[in-house]
């Protein structure tokens, strides 16, 4: 083949290379901005049952530089999804934890860190006492940061305020049809956390959906619940997408 010929091939190639490229597109990422703390994280080993609480601070005001804006085109914030799990092993919900972190905080794996925590963990989304909200702290008309305050008890409700909260506040709470709501469990939005207290707060069985179960307990008797916040948006094709997972802590609960 003459030397003409090879050339003449080699500018073919370079403009279906090119033809290909434009053709095809690069794919669209989007990234949401996840919660953050409000200066409190819940700890299983605290026998204080004043700070036995979950909280944490929306991100919603201030999006950060290629990040979603509020009321784009791009990207619309729908609000703050909650998602819990409950363990009969502490070990093993550390561990759990420890890998979400490690994904959330790398560049190369932190887009993936939320479907990690729902897909492959299974960690289910908060239930209320009454009424189904989703994501649970709903955008507001403005953008607007709130504090998130939730305690796992049949006495507090779940509030939410422009101010952080260390205990439960009258006036702030979450209202569904114009009711306080109290968290409830995934596979029944009857079913309360003061395990063994009564019928409405049965002890977790090993098949519960919301149950990561280990042959082994660390304390019989004793269960531990972790729970996450995680922004959500939906994009120009409907297509959730989900901020890193932000950690508010985890408590533990002895059976009644």
């Amino acid at each position: 083949m003459g030397t003409g010929k090879k050339g003449l091939l080699k500018v073919l190639s370079f403009l279906l290379t090119a033809v290909f490229i434009c053709a095809c597109g690069l794919d669209t990422f989007y990234y949401v901005d996840s919660p953050v703390s409000d200066s409190h994280i819940a700890s299983y080993l605290s026998d204080d049952p004043v700070s036995n609480y979950f909280s944490c601070r929306t991100t919603e005001e201030s999006p950060s530089e290629n990040q979603y804006m509020f009321g784009s085109s791009e990207c619309t914030f729908l609000g703050t999804e909650i998602y819990y799990k409950i363990y009969n092993n502490a070990s093993t919900m550390i561990s759990t934890e420890s890998t979400i972190g490690n994904m959330a905080s790398d560049s190369g794996t932190s887009s993936s860190s939320a479907s990690y925590l729902i897909d492959t963990k299974g960690y289910k989304p908060l239930k209320l006492s009454s009424g189904a909200v989703s994501p649970l702290i709903k955008a507001g008309s403005s953008p607007q940061n709130r504090f998130v305050y939730i305690k796992l008890t049949d006495s507090e409700p779940i509030c939410v305020s422009s101010s952080p909260m260390q205990i439960y506040v009258a006036g702030n709470e979450l209202l569904v049809g114009g009711n306080p709501v109290y968290p409830r469990r995934y596979i029944d939005s009857g079913k309360g956390f003061s395990f063994g207290l009564n019928d409405d707060n049965p002890v977790p069985l090993q098949t519960d959906e919301d149950v990561t179960w280990s042959d082994s307990t660390t304390e019989t008797g004793v269960w531990y619940v972790d729970m996450y916040a995680v922004s959500l948006a939906r994009d120009v094709n409907y297509a959730l997408q989900y901020s890193r997972p932000y950690l508010m802590g985890s408590v533990s609960i002895r059976t009644e």
